[in-house]
């Protein structure tokens, strides 16, 4: 992938941390979430050589949910979920917090690298993967501070499958906003450049 990025770039990557947000605060509030949201931003954590920042997520259309979320939240004030920014806040801290820590990120992509080997030798179940994936977000971001404390209904949240769920993604908004970084991503332009990233993110959707 080219080391030279645009607004068009930076939008795209955003777009993956709000989806994550968004999945997560569904999952928590309702038990559920939208499948193919949930996939493509899974799939993103195995995208190790992608051609450009959108392969990331298999094209534009795997990012809609977090292209859609992202203009509600930036651009339709009525509409905001002060939850869902809190998560993308909350991911864009792990991310900054994971790119300072060399050791820490190798360790987190080698340990990517192997779970990807092992689904493509030994064909394993999405559960299971799933499963895999949660243990990563506990070993490698659980012990940084501070802890991302999601919210929601005690049903859903003590539900093991939907936990691992949760933790899957989070790790995955994490990576959304280490690619975000290095996209020359910063706080600063989610409020300076707001109109910006949402005018992209309208043509983004646009079919």
């Amino acid at each position: 992938m080219s080391g030279r990025h645009d607004d068009r770039d930076r939008t795209i990557a955003l777009a993956g941390v709000f989806q994550a947000a968004q999945l997560v605060t569904a999952l928590a509030r309702n038990g559920q979430c939208e499948q193919a949201a949930l996939q493509s931003s899974i799939e993103s954590l195995f995208q190790f050589t992608p051609d450009s920042v959108e392969a990331v997520y298999g094209g534009i259309a795997g990012l809609e949910t977090g292209l859609s979320t992202l203009i509600m939240q930036l651009d339709q004030p009525a509409r905001r979920d002060l939850e869902v920014a809190r998560y993308a806040i909350s991911l864009i801290t792990h991310g900054d917090k994971l790119l300072k820590d060399r050791p820490r990120f190798e360790a987190l992509g080698k340990d990517l690298e192997i779970l990807e080997q092992k689904t493509r030798h030994f064909d394993l179940a999405d559960y299971s993967r799933t499963a895999h994936l949660a243990r990563l977000y506990q070993q490698y971001i659980s012990p940084v501070q501070p802890q991302i404390l999601v919210r929601g209904e005690p049903l859903y949240l003590q539900n093991p499958q939907i936990a691992e769920q949760i933790r899957s993604i989070l790790l995955a908004g994490i990576r959304a906003a280490v690619l975000w970084r290095q996209c020359g991503g910063r706080r600063w332009q989610l409020i300076m450049r707001r109109r910006k990233t949402t005018e992209i993110a309208q043509d983004l959707l646009e079919p």
